[in-house]
């Protein structure tokens, strides 16, 4: 498929929202200007406009073509666009072609070269008249032809694998701003033969339409994600596809009739919509910042883009896309006894006015470590006066600082009429918790007040002066509700919930009530006196294609909202949420109005429930993803959260960031990244700048504009600058990278001159080495600082270190364990994972006079000696790799599958010092093989190997053993499956299960 570049227009570059108005205002006058001299073959229909209906070697009956012919006729009379019909081949000329706007194949596959298809000449006009921006409609039988034609295939989008028996069945609606599919019922009930696609084509396409595979359709094979009517941008034209049409009397349907037109007047350039809302490379993420940030939590973006960052540690950042500063515009400063806790400060949100009052709100753990506090602070630019606090309530009690809970959390969401909805989860609760007078496991609805009170307002689950209770409460029963957000159109609110038993509910609440365990569970009732009123919702897994775990934010459309690259209006009303264990997006659509079918089967649906569960965002990796927030420009915010722990470099998290994502459809903004060889030291500091990986794909020319000190200038147009830093003092360095269009995209480096990094060490721990459950790890750390080091001894009090060893879940700072030394008792039982556990140290010095403080970070990886085969940290090989598949018999139910000779997977790191013998448990499904254990690559070092015996010896599991060799330190540990014998022709070589590496064990790790 073919991708063109954005029409010229601004991009999202960081500026107030009258700045991008008087830009895209400047581009679509540009715009209208260029198309006096720009010509495209076919024109851009005029009223009216001519469409072609073509039915050569139709296969369908002829009464089902002559219906189609017929009904295409009848809407161009109607809508007032000129309609001509043929079935003779002859038609697909040039000339011919050039008369009409789009092309409708009605039901034919005649695109095959055979018979009496278009032939090559045919073939050769059809794809010039696409690529000079001609429109293509096709009707079900047109996805049935041209399988020795790939282009074909690209313009259908699909081609027919088998349909089914004709049966009735449902179709989940997803685009209700498409011409084709506006009009139509969220669930539409007909009756068709239904098309399985040879390759389904949900990826490279936009789906308008799905089939709704649970109805209990026979004969379907393509999974929930199961397009049926689409639409796309094809070599330079639009093709519209709908598997509709299979009977004449579709022909005579009001429904299909509006979705035939719609699709017409899109296909002919008549009528606009998008067509890339769902398609996978359609949005592109661009980083706001990658450095410095320490569990981040939420978020939310101020009305100029400013985007604001809550810290669980403490800190609120503040990211002005302008200038990419960060700023720590506030600093709890949390010690490292109450970052212990499993709270910190958890919540934000901006007050509805906060362009012109600065209001924002925090939800976070007292200076005590002991409550909770929501607060109002006052902003005033990028700094936050903590006297300014405005205390609106304090919740009771100490939450859980246990391993064994996930964290509690909170959040906040304001609604459209200026009431404050405030989360306030608490995983100690019992699972038969709903104390009417207990604000924790709540979600509390207050009106804050300019005085910094507040007010209760009508319609919350208790009456003010009721016995017994706290008119806040709005509703409860959730014991850790970890997310909320309101949709901002219809005011409802929806919330997220995390069990401490591990289940996930999704909520959609429409009126105060009961909500969770013990009355409902993700909308199932116990009872329908404890469930009234109705709360809808959806438990994670239930829904179609499975929920996100975290509820994230509803898009509000505005076709007002001239930045560029806004969200489309496919995703208006739909809510979107993210997992972060699952490190995937989602949104949830509902339905819009209540529906009853005629056949028995399908129950009548109520307004509200739960529609579809569909993936977005699919190509776009994440590591653990916290939050999501829509800015004012309609543009997505998130919040990767990293791997956890201050691993980083700068002492941040590995991997943590907060991003835009933005919606370019067809084209692409150019990238920008800024690397360095060193961002901190003495001045004169001379720092090597590198723009490698800016830019556009193909190497398309872009310009770069450096701003070394902060001042707004340009320093450089190189794309690879040195500059050197005189005086001391944090600065921010800008890169701008302008494409060919005018579109631009920023990045930047904070350089600390005057401060130099602490350096930490852990000692005693291996990286990579093993432990045994049970126990107690002992470590020392060392810390290096210059600045520090020269005036007074190292504070071991600034000393952090986090740990996830013995316990699932995410990295937790090690409670009564600050300090420059410590152990680490790990837990026995199920309570340790079989995989990696990471251990994180920090510090933060003292800063210098005229610099501000700086953290050092490192990080290790301990293993239990028994680990899941299919955790391993990466696969490859001459046959991309082994796949983990699902095995009942499997220890944790799954296996690695799919190996064949060449495959690899690797753990990293693994301290080979801790290594002794290794046992691997596996079955002989395949020819059989070898499993070979190498040392830094796939072909490096040969530590040891074992067989594992072919099928043909039966297939009882089996667990060979074999000594490893070792002479260093931590290493990537390859293991590697050969069979010399194996042949593409024949079955893969066996399935594994399991590893189980015998050794000394930590702290130990260095003895043989």
């Amino acid at each position: 498929m073919s991708s063109r570049p954005l029409p010229s227009a601004s991009g999202p570059r960081a500026l107030p929202p009258a700045s991008i108005a008087l830009m895209v205002l400047s581009a679509l006058l540009a715009l209208i200007a260029g198309s006096v001299v720009a010509a495209s073959f076919p024109r851009t229909p005029a009223a009216p406009f001519r469409v072609l209906v073509y039915s050569g070697s139709a296969l369908a009956p002829q009464d089902v073509v002559r219906a189609g012919v017929d009904a295409v006729r009848e809407l161009g009379a109607r809508n007032g666009f000129g309609v001509e019909a043929s079935d003779d081949p002859g038609v697909f000329d040039d000339a011919e072609l050039a008369r009409f706007h789009a092309v409708v194949f009605n039901n034919t596959s005649a695109a095959r070269e055979e018979g009496s298809g278009l032939g090559e000449a045919g073939r050769a006009a059809l794809r010039k008249y696409i690529r000079a921006g001609g429109g293509w409609v096709g009707l079900h039988d047109a996805s049935a032809g041209a399988r020795d034609w790939d282009w074909y295939e690209g313009l259908v989008g699909a081609v027919l694998d088998r349909g089914t028996p004709v049966q009735t069945g449902r179709i989940k609606v997803l685009d209700h701003a498409h011409p084709s599919t506006v009009a139509l019922p969220d669930l539409w009930e007909r009756t068709e033969e239904w098309y399985n696609w040879r390759t389904n084509p949900a990826d490279t396409v936009h789906t308008l339409a799905q089939i709704r595979v649970r109805d209990g359709i026979t004969g379907l094979d393509e999974g929930v994600d199961h397009p049926w009517s689409w639409c796309q941008h094809y070599d330079g034209g639009r093709s519209w596809f709908t598997a509709g049409g299979h009977a004449s009397s579709s022909f005579q349907e009001d429904d299909f009739l509006d979705h035939l037109l719609g699709g017409i007047e899109w296909a002919a350039g008549a009528k606009p919509g998008d067509c890339t809302g769902t398609r996978t490379g359609s949005f592109q993420r661009t980083p706001l910042t990658t450095s410095g940030l320490t569990d981040p939590v939420d978020m939310a973006v101020a009305p100029d883009r400013r985007v604001f960052v809550a810290q669980r540690t403490g800190e609120l950042k503040v990211v002005d896309q302008r200038t990419m500063k960060v700023s720590t515009a506030l600093d709890l400063a949390y010690t490292p006894d109450t970052a212990a806790r499993s709270d910190g400060l958890i919540g934000l949100a901006l007050d509805p006015g906060f362009g012109e009052n600065n209001w924002l709100y925090l939800l976070r753990t007292d200076t005590s470590g002991r409550r909770l506090a929501l607060s109002r602070f006052t902003a005033d630019g990028d700094t936050v006066d903590p006297a300014s606090e405005k205390r609106l309530l304090t919740l009771p009690g100490r939450r859980s600082t246990s391993s064994g809970h996930p964290r509690s959390s909170g959040s906040l969401a304001f609604d459209r009429a200026g009431h404050l909805y405030a989360a306030t989860g608490d995983v100690t609760l019992p699972l038969t918790s709903g104390a009417p007078n207990d604000l924790r496991g709540a979600i509390l609805r207050i009106t804050p007040q300019d005085d910094g009170g507040y007010t209760v307002p009508e319609g919350n689950l208790f009456g003010p002066g009721t016995a017994g209770t706290r008119p806040e409460i709005y509703a409860m029963g959730m014991p850790n509700p970890y997310r909320v957000t309101v949709d901002p159109v219809t005011g409802t609110l929806l919330a997220a919930d995390n069990g401490p038993d591990g289940t996930v509910g999704h909520f959609r609440i429409t009126e105060a009530g009961q909500a969770g365990r013990p009355y409902c569970t993700a909308g199932a009732t116990r009872g329908t006196a404890d469930c009234a009123p109705r709360v809808n919702g959806a438990r994670d897994g239930t829904g179609e294609g499975g929920g996100g775990a975290t509820s994230g934010a509803v898009y509000a459309y505005e076709p007002g909202n001239l930045y560029r690259t806004k969200f489309p209006e496919y995703f208006a009303g739909k809510w979107l949420t993210y997992d972060p264990a699952g490190r995937r997006f989602t949104t949830l659509s509902f339905q819009r109005e209540d529906q009853a079918f005629s056949d028995p089967r399908f129950g009548p649906v109520e307004s509200g429930e739960l529609q579809s569960v569909n993936g977005v965002f699919e190509d776009m990796e994440w590591n653990r993803p916290t939050a999501a927030v829509f800015g004012p420009d309609g543009a997505l915010y998130v919040i990767d959260a990293g791997l956890a722990g201050g691993t980083g470099q700068d002492g941040g998290n590995e991997g943590a960031g907060v991003f835009r994502i933005d919606h370019v459809g067809d084209g692409r903004l150019p990238g920008a990244a800024v690397t360095t060889d060193r961002d901190n030291g003495s001045a004169p500091l001379t720092v090597a700048f590198t723009g490698a990986g800016s830019g556009l794909p193909r190497d398309v020319p872009v310009t770069y504009a450096w701003d070394f000190d902060g001042d707004g200038g340009t320093d450089s147009t190189d794309a690879d600058p040195s500059y050197t830093y005189r005086t001391e003092g944090q600065f921010t360095a800008r890169l701008t990278v302008t494409g060919p269009e005018g579109t631009t995209a920023m990045a930047g480096q904070e350089i600390t001159v005057g401060n130099s990094r602490p350096l930490v060490t852990v000692h005693r721990l291996p990286d990579g080495g093993l432990f045994r459950p049970g126990d107690t790890l002992d470590f020392t750390v060392e810390v290096t600082d210059d600045e520090d080091g020269d005036r007074t001894p190292v504070d071991c009090s600034r000393v952090l270190v986090r740990s996830a060893v013995g316990h699932p879940g995410p990295l937790r700072p090690l409670k009564n364990s600050p300090g420059c030394r410590g152990s680490i008792v790990t837990e026995t039982g199920d309570a340790s994972l079989p995989g990696p556990h990471r251990i994180t140290v920090q510090y933060t010095d003292g800063g210098a006079p005229d610099a501000p403080e700086l953290t050092g970070s490192t990080s290790l990886t301990l293993r239990t000696g028994f680990q899941e085969a299919e955790r391993f940290t990466s696969t490859g090989g001459a046959h991309d790799g082994a796949v983990a598949g699902s095995r009942a018999e499997a220890s944790a139910g799954r296996s690695l599958t799919e190996i064949e000779a060449g495959d690899w997977v690797a753990f990293d790191p693994v301290h080979l010092g801790s290594l002794r013998s290794v046992t691997v448990g596996a079955t002989p499904c395949g020819i059989g093989g070898t499993i070979e254990f190498r040392a830094g690559s796939p072909d490096g070092p040969l530590l040891g190997s074992l067989p594992v015996p072919g099928a043909e010896g039966g297939d009882e599991a089996v667990s060979p053993s074999t000594a490893l060799r070792s002479s260093g330190g931590g290493v990537r540990l390859y293991v590697v499956f050969t069979n010399s014998a194996w042949s593409s022709e024949k079955p893969d070589l066996f399935t594994v299960d399991w590893l189980r590496f015998h050794g000394p064990g930590a702290g130990q790790a260095g003895a043989r």
